[in-house]
């Protein structure tokens, strides 16, 4: 369904790619998108990237934070990772390699009738390579949806140094950034846990069910899942359990796949709980 949208918005769009911006050692200048939004790269301190416990693997490698920032005009929109019914993600590439972006927990849009993830107004979204010094060429793909849907590409040229590269600045930027992604490891202090993932319904006509339990009432939590591109969880019904601290989360499963049983399958969840904190996991759905 989804890529059936973007098909109907994206014919009347020009796919424009944008020029290489000027290089600065903490940040490159702003790239104008059509009047519809500007974006830039910035690079965080060593200070910063020292704190940030890192995706890259051996603890002794090292990494730099950089992050992809846009400013949208009003009622504009770009894209979660998993953007819902409609819109493509925001996706950062280093020598046609895609790079694991940390993206922050997004909000709930609604475009055309159609729920999507995303965000709105500002974003700032961080990312690492290995530290080492040098020029790097990041390239962008993302989409802003308004009236109509416009992909695009960008090019972002900038010279980064570990010890040198930073600000005060582009360190606060990256620094609140960070606070706003899920935490992906079990070790944090994050008192937040999923305790129960399971499934209901006979097959093409199934729910998720999540049970969730934190140190503090989550009447104001969101939780969003996700399986696959042909696969969207709607907007879960939310019942808070009798000890107060504990929810049960069911999400109505629509797919192109006819019959789709959830048995077995992996899904991701991201929750929040309404006060800043955020989790992402992985589960494994019972088998039958």
């Amino acid at each position: 369904m989804r890529h059936f949208v973007q098909s109907i918005f994206v014919a009347a769009a020009l796919f424009l790619p944008s020029a290489g911006s000027s290089a600065q050692e903490s940040q490159t200048a702003w790239q104008d998108h059509q009047g519809m939004l500007e974006t830039r790269i910035i690079a965080a301190s060593s200070n910063v990237s020292a704190g940030f416990p890192g995706q890259l693997g051996e603890a002794d490698q090292g990494a730099m934070l950089l992050a992809w920032e846009a400013t949208l005009k009003d009622g504009w929109k770009t894209y979660w990772r998993s953007p819902g019914e409609a819109g493509l993600p925001v996706r950062v590439f280093l020598d046609g390699e895609q790079l694991d972006i940390l993206y922050p927990f997004p909000e709930r849009f609604e475009l055309f009738g159609l729920e999507t993830y995303g965000y709105s107004k500002q974003v700032t979204i961080p990312f690492e390579v290995p530290s080492k010094a040098g020029r790097y060429t990041f390239n962008a793909d993302f989409m802003v949806c308004k009236d109509i849907c416009v992909p695009f590409n960008a090019a972002y040229d900038i010279s980064v140094d570990p010890e040198l590269s930073g600000t005060i600045v582009t360190d606060t930027r990256i620094k609140n950034a960070l606070d706003t992604v899920p935490q992906r490891f079990e070790a944090g202090n994050v008192d937040l846990t999923v305790t129960s993932v399971s499934f209901a319904g006979k097959p093409g006509h199934q729910n998720l069910i999540v049970e969730a339990t934190a140190d503090m009432p989550l009447s104001k939590s969101d939780l969003l899942a996700e399986l696959d591109t042909t696969t969207q969880f709607h907007s879960p019904k939310m019942r808070i359990l009798p000890d107060g601290r504990s929810v049960r989360y069911v999400l109505p499963v629509m797919s192109t796949q006819k019959n789709l049983d959830l048995a077995g399958k992996r899904v991701r969840l991201t929750l929040a709980d309404g006060r800043g904190n955020a989790i992402d996991r992985f589960f494994d759905l019972p088998s039958r």
